[in-house]
């Protein structure tokens, strides 16, 4: 299976708690998920239907940029 690199979350603008918050709720879509400051990269989600189409979808509610 073609494995794709890691999601890095740009979360620049947010408090640490609400980065805090999207890495906890991204925890439930992704197996790794690491915080470094206001950098968040997400790997390997859990099932590229439901779960990597809900992570996006919690992306897209914080507003943050992902590269």
């Amino acid at each position: 299976m073609f494995k794709r690199p890691p999601l890095k979350i740009d979360c620049d603008g947010l408090s640490q708690k609400l980065i805090a918050d999207l890495a906890d709720r991204l925890r439930l879509h992704f197996v790794d998920v690491d915080v470094f400051g206001d950098i968040i990269y997400a790997a390997n989600p859990l099932g590229w239907k439901t779960h990597y189409d809900a992570a996006w979808r919690i992306l897209d509610a914080f507003g943050v940029k992902v590269t």
